[in-house]
């Protein structure tokens, strides 16, 4: 009996760390932009692999997202979860599917992007999430305004596409 009282206690005081850490990271991104988009992600799904499942029950990344969307609320911030299908899988410059295993951990497509697969998933959220909000297609294949690395002024999108600035 003694035995499972101090394993309760170790449970409860990683639980307590994963919960303390989600408190004090959430509030700095949500002050730190007026938009943020993650993956809502189904952790629920993702721990049937047994080899990462501790990791991802680790990383607590559904009490990341609660407290990002009551953050969001409280601050006056946009906080947006978009689907997670083919975030890294698309190409972010040109929409073209690049298949992929977790193990190739670069993006590099036909149209010639190349960029580390996170900041193309990145820049894929980043769009997926515009458009939910705001309607905003950031397919800027045949537009004007993008500089050498392939970024968008952002500010000058939101206003432009609804006419006045968002919240």
């Amino acid at each position: 009996m003694i035995e499972s009282s101090k394993v309760g206690r170790k449970h409860l005081k990683v639980s307590r760390q994963r919960k303390d850490f989600a408190i004090k990271t959430a509030p700095g991104v949500v002050k730190s932009s007026d938009f943020v988009a993650y993956e809502n992600l189904q952790v629920r799904n993702m721990v049937k692999n047994h080899k990462l499942a501790k990791s991802i029950s680790d990383a607590a990344w559904s009490q990341f997202a609660q407290w990002l969307q009551y953050l969001g609320k409280v601050y006056g911030k946009t906080v947006v979860a978009v689907a997670p299908q083919y975030t890294s899988q698309d190409c972010s410059s040109c929409g073209n599917r690049v298949q992929k295993s977790l193990s190739i951990r670069t993006h590099v497509c036909l149209c010639g992007t190349v960029l580390d697969r996170d900041h193309n998933a990145a820049l894929n959220i980043l769009a997926k999430g515009l458009k939910a909000r705001a309607g905003i297609n950031l397919n800027t294949v045949g537009h004007t305004g993008i500089n050498a690395w392939g970024q968008t002024d952002l500010y000058s999108l939101v206003v432009t596409s609804t006419g006045k600035l968002t919240d």
